[in-house]
């Protein structure tokens, strides 16, 4: 067996549960433990996009109690993916590559399936693994590439929603960040004044669909061979992404919609900086609405947020965070999870037990 050690970042969330008297861990074990309303995980599959069967799928995996507090993986897979797969030797002019299948990969102790099993028992390659740990509201997650907090919260509401009586039409789960102890007393002396957003890429999209940075030197460019100037098909490219979505939200869907991007792309790098502030007086509800964005920005990356309080402060997005890093073990590659949640939950009760979290 090969073992290694890597660090991990670990994450502090507050699950927020509207119009709600029970707090998430009960919920999620009312769902997925034993006798649970979708205790078997095939009943508890969400497919990413309902209407594209090729999208893949969300679930939480497997899930256990540990020393009170339930943790859980939530896995990311897409069915019937297969996998490039490089063969590697030193006498040859290049690497040969080819494609894999999980129905190809034989596993050390499998026997010939019967054609039952065959039907009932697929293998499928897994893109992402976040885990997850609940002790009553407070939250622990540690994120993967491809599945953040964002991911997480998108489909535990999902699952709440679909087998647990806790929720109504009008409920909804909120994982909410946890500003330190000096932020929140900094922000409770002196008001949000600003909030910044900086630094959003602009990215396109063409007609086709294909998504390019503004930047890319794939961009539509006349060519000439000999005498011959050839010009490529006319594409019209639109701004997409986050940086896009600023650009629709500040300036109108009609100005957005007439916007042309192809015949200045070739040079551009062009990003956004989104600035909310307001003139010398504003209204109790617009300050509150001020101090409310800037605790609920949790899925902003921490680098693109600045808030600029009443009088010169300044607090940064890591600050409205909760986070540290841990030692975790690995087995042949893969996490070994004991050791994982051991680690999560000691981290979690000293940031309870330090006050950093208040225990209710």
């Amino acid at each position: 067996m090969i073992k290694s050690s890597r660090q991990k970042s670990i994450h502090y969330k507050l699950a927020g549960l509207s119009n709600c008297s029970s707090d998430l861990q009960s919920i999620l074990e009312s769902i997925l433990l034993e006798d649970g309303t979708a205790s078997k995980v095939g009943m508890r599959r969400e497919q990413i996009s309902p209407s594209d069967s090729q999208s893949g799928f969300r679930l939480v995996n497997r899930s256990n109690t540990f020393k009170t507090i339930l943790f859980g993986q939530l896995v990311l897979f897409e069915q019937g993916k297969s996998q490039a797969l490089m063969t590697i030797s030193d006498d040859v002019d290049f690497y040969d590559i080819n494609a894999i299948t999980s129905e190809q990969i034989k596993l050390e102790g499998d026997e010939t399936p019967t054609e039952e099993e065959k039907v009932k028992v697929k293998r499928e390659f897994i893109d992402s693994i976040l885990y997850f740990g609940v002790l009553g509201n407070h939250m622990v997650i540690v994120q993967s590439s491809s599945l953040r907090a964002r991911d997480l919260e998108t489909h535990l509401g999902w699952l709440i929603h679909s087998f647990s009586d806790s929720f109504n039409s009008s409920s909804a789960l909120l994982l909410r960040d946890k500003p330190s102890a000096e932020v929140i007393r900094k922000m409770d002396e002196a008001p949000v004044k600003r909030i910044t957003l900086g630094s959003v890429p602009v990215k396109t999209q063409n007609d086709k669909g294909e998504i390019t940075m503004m930047n890319s030197p794939n961009l539509p460019v006349k060519t000439e061979v000999g005498n011959k100037v050839e010009k490529v098909r006319k594409v019209r490219f639109m701004p997409t992404g986050k940086g896009g979505s600023i650009l629709k939200a500040a300036f109108g869907e009609e100005w957005f919609s007439n916007l042309r991007l192809e015949d200045s792309l070739d040079e551009s790098n062009l990003q956004v900086n989104l600035e909310i502030t307001y003139f010398r007086k504003t209204t109790n509800d617009g300050q509150r609405v001020m101090d409310t964005l800037a605790s609920s920005l949790r899925h902003t990356e921490s680098d693109d947020i600045e808030i600029e309080l009443q009088g010169g402060g300044i607090i940064k997005g890591s600050d409205l965070k909760l986070s540290g890093s841990i030692s975790v073990q690995y087995n042949n590659g893969l996490i070994d999870e004991n050791d994982l949640y051991l680690r999560m939950h000691k981290w979690l009760i000293g940031k309870i037990g330090s006050g950093e979290i208040e225990s209710k």
